[in-house]
């Protein structure tokens, strides 16, 4: 597994971290608390969602699973500001938040996380950070820049039976390693049948490690008729990663790309 410490640690160095007023601060999603840990903030968050998982957050009350969050829930540690992307569901939980008085911030909006960058720039300015978000998203954006372009076709599945498609942030990140999104034909995640994945001819498949037992582990899914028929079946390069390496673009994503590449 790819230590988190490798990409901050190359990202943030040198950078200037200025103290600013407290806030008591909410981030329900782990794309979005990664950019709060990174720009020194993480002292002032008192609520998180349970897939961000940064050391420096422990202390801080657990608020649901970004995918399906209560407004009210949040709304009971009394933040002064909520952080989050489109990650943070259901779709409606920014309207809810505002509706309770909240100071609520989307910062990325686009489930590709094409706008990444962007979401850096925009927590460093709410938090009063902007030098150092600056200096941050700039390193960020170098470090992701296109590999060379390979006719490698990538397929990512969060259980098995769904795959992303474009308009993801796995099509984002596919793209990134140079590659080719076998089921770029299809908008977001969606199921695929047993003609479909020898249809679309992965040579390598990518399976969300936290949905294993949906479909057996790594050895019971590359036994699947339509799966052992693949490229990617019969060279078994069939690889398990976390949903938030995978599916979410983070500061974590530059070394994702990385290992895409060597896959």
């Amino acid at each position: 597994m790819w230590r988190k410490s490798w990409p901050m640690g190359a990202l943030l160095a040198g950078l200037a971290l200025p103290a600013w007023a407290a806030e008591r601060v909410v981030v329900v999603t782990p794309d979005i608390a990664s950019i709060v840990v990174a720009l020194g903030a993480a002292g002032d968050v008192v609520g998180r969602d349970r897939s961000s998982r940064e050391p420096e957050l422990a202390a801080a009350q657990v608020v649901g699973f970004s995918r399906a969050l209560n407004a009210e829930t949040i709304a009971r540690l009394k933040p002064s500001l909520v952080l989050g992307s489109a990650a943070a569901q259901p779709v409606n939980l920014w309207d809810r938040l505002r509706k309770l008085n909240l100071r609520a911030e989307e910062v990325s909006a686009r489930e590709d996380g094409t706008d990444f960058a962007d979401a850096i720039r925009k927590v460093g300015a709410l938090l009063g950070r902007a030098a150092a978000a600056e200096t941050l998203a700039a390193r960020w954006q170098d470090a992701m820049r296109a590999r060379p372009e390979r006719q490698v076709r990538y397929l990512v599945s969060y259980d098995g039976t769904l795959a992303a498609g474009r308009d993801t942030a796995s099509d984002t990140l596919i793209r990134a390693a140079g590659g080719v999104n076998a089921a770029a034909g299809l908008s977001g995640f969606k199921p695929l049948n047993r003609d479909a994945w020898i249809a679309l001819q992965p040579d390598v498949i990518i399976l969300g490690s936290h949905t294993a037992a949906a479909y057996g582990g790594k050895e019971a899914f590359a036994r699947r008729p339509e799966v052992a028929a693949t490229p990617a079946g019969k060279q078994g390069r069939i690889y398990l990663l976390p949903p938030q390496q995978a599916m979410l673009v983070g500061l974590d994503s530059p070394a994702v790309v990385d290992r895409m590449v060597k896959m």
